[in-house]
This record gives C-alpha cells, sequence and structure tokens, in this order.
C-alpha cells in the first residue's frame, strides 16, 4: 500500500514538475526583490524611466539583430542556407522557451524551426546549432578570461588595493581566471577526447553523457565543414565579440541611469560571468543564480554599494530582459504557428 502510494506521489510529481519550477522561480525572485526593499527597487524602476527603457530596447534589439546574423552565417559555414528571418525569429521563440522551461527545450525547439521552416535535414540544424553554441561558450570564456587579466593588470584606482575577507582584489581575479581557463580546457578534452570524457559524465548521468555526447558529435560535423569556409567562420568569431559585447552593455544603461558610474569594464565582465550560470539550466531564464553571481562580482569591487542595491539593479536587468523576451518570442512561436506544448514535449 506505501510503495503504491509512493509511486503515485512520484507521478504526481514528474507530471507537475514544470509547475512546481516555475512557482518556486516565482516565489524566490518575490523573495529577492523583498529583500532588497521592494519600495527601493520600484524607485529605482521609475529613476530609470522611459528613456532607460529606450535604450534598453535599442541596444537589446541591436544584440539580437546581429545574433540573428552571426546563426545564419554558421549555417552558410556548413554549407545550409537560412533565411534571415527564420534566424531572427527562431532566436525569440528559442529565448522565450529558455525563459519558461528550464532544461535549454530553446536549443531543441530552435533546430527544429529551422529544420521545418527551410527545409533541410534534421542533423544539418542540429549542426549548425551545436556549432553556435560551442563557439559561443568558448568566446564567453575566453572574452571573461582576458577580461580578468586585463583588470589585473591594469590600474583601476583603489579599488585594485581593496581587500575583501582579508584577500585583495587581485587574489580573486587570478583565482576567476584560473577557474575559467580550467573550465575551458575541459571542453577542449571534451573535443578532442570525447569519448573519454563522455564515460566520465556517464558514470554521474548516462542521460546527460547522451545528450551531450550527441551534440559534440554534431558539433564536431559542423565545424569540419566551417573549416572549409575559413572565412565564414573568421567573421562568426569576430561577430560573436560585439554581440556580447552589446548584450552586456545594458548592464550599463541602468547603473549609469541610476548615478552609478562605476568601471564598464567591470559591469559588462559582471554580466559575462553571469551568463555562465545560465549554461547550467537549473531554474527558468537563468533566474536567482545569475542576478546573485552578478551582484557578488561588483560587491568585489564596490562594497560600499551594499550587496542588496546591487543586487536590485541586476534583477531589474533581468526583469526587463524576461518582459521583452516574452513579447518579441511570444510573437515569434505564433509566427510559427506551433503551441508551447510541443516544445515542452521535446524534453520529454
Amino acid at each position: 500500500m506505501n510503495e503504491d502510494k509512493s509511486k503515485r506521489i512520484s507521478n504526481w510529481l514528474k507530471r507537475r514538475k514544470r509547475l512546481i519550477i516555475g512557482i518556486t522561480t516565482i516565489i524566490l525572485i518575490i523573495v529577492m526583490i523583498i529583500f532588497v526593499d521592494f519600495e527601493s527597487f520600484i524607485h529605482k524602476i521609475i529613476i530609470i524611466g522611459p528613456f532607460g527603457l529606450l535604450a534598453f530596447i535599442i541596444t537589446y534589439t541591436l544584440a539580437f539583430i546581429l545574433r540573428a546574423y552571426k546563426l545564419k552565417l554558421v549555417f552558410k559555414g556548413i554549407n545550409q542556407k537560412i533565411s534571415y528571418s527564420t534566424s531572427y525569429f527562431s532566436l525569440g521563440a528559442s529565448f522565450f522557451i529558455n525563459s519558461v522551461i528550464p532544461g535549454k527545450v530553446g536549443d531543441v525547439a530552435k533546430i527544429f524551426i529551422i529544420k521545418d521552416q527551410e527545409n533541410i535535414g534534421l542533423g544539418e540544424s542540429t549542426a549548425g546549432i551545436a556549432v553556435e553554441r560551442i563557439l559561443d561558450l568558448i568566446l564567453l570564456f575566453i572574452i571573461s578570461c582576458f577580461a580578468l587579466i586585463f583588470l589585473y593588470l591594469s590600474n583601476i584606482g583603489e579599488a585594485s588595493d581593496r581587500e575583501v575577507l582579508g584577500l585583495k582584489l587581485q587574489f580573486y581575479l587570478i583565482i576567476g581566471a584560473v577557474l575559467i581557463i580550467g573550465i575551458l580546457i575541459l571542453i577542449i578534452l571534451l573535443l578532442y577526447k570525447t569519448e573519454t570524457v563522455i564515460k566520465l559524465i556517464a558514470k554521474i548521468s548516462p542521460k546527460i553523457a547522451y545528450y551531450i555526447g550527441r551534440f559534440v558529435v554534431n558539433f564536431k560535423r559542423g565545424i569540419k565543414e566551417l573549416k572549409e569556409n575559413k572565412k565564414v567562420l573568421i567573421y562568426i568569431i569576430l561577430l560573436g565579440v560585439p554581440v556580447y559585447v552589446i548584450d552586456a552593455f545594458i548592464i550599463v544603461i541602468f547603473f549609469y541611469a541610476l548615478g552609478l558610474h562605476l568601471n564598464i569594464l567591470i559591469l559588462i565582465l559582471a554580466v559575462i560571468i553571469s551568463f555562465f550560470s545560465q549554461v547550467l539550466p537549473i531554474l527558468p531564464g537563468g533566474w536567482i543564480i545569475s542576478e546573485n553571481i552578478g551582484a557578488v562580482f561588483i560587491v568585489l569591487f564596490y562594497p560600499f554599494l551594499g550587496y542588496d542595491n546591487i543586487l536590485a539593479i541586476f534583477i531589474i536587468d533581468h526583469l526587463i530582459r524576461q518582459v521583452y523576451v516574452l513579447f518579441f518570442g511570444g510573437y515569434s512561436i505564433f509566427r510559427f504557428n506551433f503551441s508551447l506544448k510541443e516544445f515542452k514535449d521535446m524534453k520529454e
């Protein structure tokens, strides 16, 4: 009897998993907002005002325009032609789905959207997205590593001599650079020693190992064709830098609108580092973890601003991004005449 009851509870939890995750995420967001002081939070939004929102919309739209062109170039590099329209709106749908469903289902959806809209093979579509995602990840690591090294070598004023928990900032920058280089090495090992790394991952989670293995195989397939189009590959890599810098620059708009003229490089790097937390899709849209990671990084340099004050700005940044994505992505899904349920089923 107890065993049947346990099975019923387990089945109910599985069916309601997404709902539970969604409710939990909303509760945690509310708790964060209360922690940073709700009145102060609303006051900051009012100060940012319509001009700040307009600057955000222009900047974020530009990032999407460049990102879509980069995705189109990726498919061109693997000898597959897709329209700019498909590239642009598939990104909108992908971002929307990732913001409401954990598990990076949006990337899977993007694969099927491009496959169906452009009438190309599933393997070719998967290869294109695999190349896009892994190149993006490698680029993020490289940008972060160089930024950390630059911050370490450059004179950024009194902050360079400031101590946090008894240790100088240089120590944290070195640790950050070492961690990023270490993870980058792991990615390189995954690409060049795939079977060995997959076997190690399989000991922890066979399912994750299976999906990573398939993704890497498709990446290798795509990158092999890209090597024959070196010019396109160089364009893709070069275009990736402004895409992420422009995307991250949004936080600068919000900080400066609120009268906090901090080091722009530190602000951009904080956002790029927060992007890493979204690689592991624990909660929809990377909520809770990404804001706190970005805030912690800024606090290392500017502890006098107060953690709750900085966290509030990162929450506002994330919240406004989500609203933009919900409108843009919602229209994109409607445009492709797909239902959200179809994308949820892809995760099963």
